[in-house]
């Protein structure tokens, strides 16, 4: 049962009386409503008595009959000023930009409703409300948990073998590689390796070498010795700055062919040529990460071989999150906790069943970064103690939405008796789940099918592919009616 305290502050007495009997019908709904049909009146009760919501229309009169065009406001105001404020619901007729941000954004109510009303929806809007209010005023479970900026989760047999070979290699002080797709967590792998070695108290440079101009490389890694005639000062490369820690050198497979043996130099004799410089000995660690296959750019003349040798002695595959789904809920969880308190949503206590359905079923390109960020996305919009899928980024719903019909289309194809028929069917489900896969990058996309970007292009053209669209072309909407 959800109790609470509501004052209706509405000049229409009809709308007043409506809210009241939608409100007595609800069994699991326990209030008791006061009215106010004008500005003064409802703020005198603010002042007087203590409410748990506040339900009211931005243009009030004042108890004259004088119209207020910001006499909504003024209640609201009121409200937000004392010890304990109240939820607060907005009903009005008159929804501008200007009122939605001022009521939204600048007082921070609960919802925003516009007339003419939904009732059924005010009427979970309020339950919603008052689950809020009621979540808040008792003890809060993660108060004073303390999460760790960079934290491994999993229970999965891959995951426990990771979080073993990282204990393994934290143990020792050879190079690493770290494997995996982009959003795996390679970064925090790497992090727990260094967090647990000898070389914890000293410096941690994670290094994204794919975000470096190739022809800064040289001096970005290993600093520049003296002023040289392009009149670039002296200064320290990323070497240098994590002189006797670890060295985090991010996607090491884009790392150019001149800049390899150098590094390779660095790694066996521990020493750097810094550039217009003298050699430097360095006491570095290097733990390297990659998305690329580098036994394939390595036969590709891409990747020096001496170097992915040296690199490869000890090495850790992080698998892609659709490959240990029993983690995604552990970890939803995780971020929930981790990011509620920082959103000021201690009251959401978790996930319905049809969200964690969803994020069962999807194939998360975007792996674990992917699943934090629509953790974070729907804690931001999430009001109830619940996150739903309304609170879901929008197209990440459609994507996870469509992926289910592709298994029966697929059964479909082996109906097909015309095989040009069932060939176009097939290329058209496989092209489009290869592009969801990488976010729609054409460049990465087109790479991994081994074949160019124009001809991509072309084959997305005539197969009428779209984003956010399904197979057919329709763009996909979830409207209440929707069969």
């Amino acid at each position: 049962m959800i109790g609470g305290r509501i004052l209706i502050v509405e000049d229409e007495r009809d709308i007043c009386k409506y809210i009241q009997r939608h409100l007595m019908m609800e069994e699991d709904l326990n209030v008791e409503i006061r009215f106010a049909h004008d500005r003064d009146t409802a703020m005198e009760a603010v002042e007087e008595e203590k409410f748990d919501l506040i339900i009211s229309d931005l243009w009030i009169p004042d108890s004259s009959g004088t119209l207020d065009k910001e006499g909504g406001l003024k209640v609201v105001d009121r409200a937000m000023e004392l010890p304990d404020p109240p939820e607060v619901i907005i009903i009005t007729g008159h929804g501008s930009s200007r009122s939605v941000l001022e009521t939204v954004a600048r007082i921070g109510v609960f919802d925003y409703v516009v007339k003419p009303i939904d009732y059924a929806n005010l009427v979970n809007t309020i339950r919603r409300a008052l689950e809020k209010r009621e979540s808040l005023s008792t003890p809060k479970t993660s108060e004073g948990v303390k999460f760790r900026e960079y934290e491994i989760i999993g229970a999965t047999p891959q995951m426990i073998e990771v979080m073993k070979a990282i204990g393994r290699f934290a143990r020792s002080d050879e190079t690493v590689l770290i494997q995996g797709e982009s959003g795996t967590g390679k970064e925090l792998a790497a992090r727990a390796i260094h967090e647990h070695s000898a070389r914890k108290d000293k410096p941690f440079v994670p290094v994204n070498v794919n975000a470096i101009v190739p022809e800064l490389m040289e001096a970005e890694l290993f600093g520049i010795g003296k002023r040289v005639a392009t009149g670039v000062d002296a200064r320290p490369g990323f070497f240098m700055q994590a002189q006797g820690g670890t060295l985090f050198l991010d996607e090491i497979g884009e790392l150019s062919l001149d800049i390899q043996p150098k590094l390779l130099r660095a790694i066996d004799f521990k020493e750097i040529q810094r550039v217009g410089g003298s050699t430097v000995k360095v006491n570095v660690r290097i733990i390297a990460a990659t998305n690329r296959d580098l036994r394939e750019a390595m036969k590709k003349g891409e990747f020096r071989k001496d170097l992915y040798y040296r690199l490869s002695g000890a090495t850790i595959h992080i698998p892609p999150l659709r490959e240990r789904r029993e983690d995604i809920p552990l970890l939803a969880d995780y971020f929930l906790r981790k990011h509620s308190h920082v959103f000021g949503k201690d009251h959401i206590r978790g996930f319905s069943e049809d969200v964690m359905e969803l994020f069962a079923g999807y194939h998360w390109p975007g792996n674990v970064r992917e699943l934090e960020n629509a953790v974070k996305y729907a804690i931001s919009t999430c009001n109830g103690r619940t996150i739903t899928i309304q609170d879901l980024p929008r197209d990440l719903v459609e994507e996870m939405k469509i992926i289910k019909p592709e298994k029966d289309s697929l059964e479909e194809i082996l109906e097909i008796d015309d095989l040009k028929k069932a060939r176009e069917r097939f290329e058209r489900i496989y092209i489009l789940r290869k592009l969801r896969e990488n976010s729609w990058n054409i460049s990465l996309t087109a790479k991994k099918l081994g074949i160019t970007r124009q001809q991509l292009h072309k084959k997305i053209e005539k197969l009428g592919l779209r984003r956010g669209r399904d197979e057919d072309g329709q763009i996909r909407s979830f409207r209440k009616n929707q069969p």
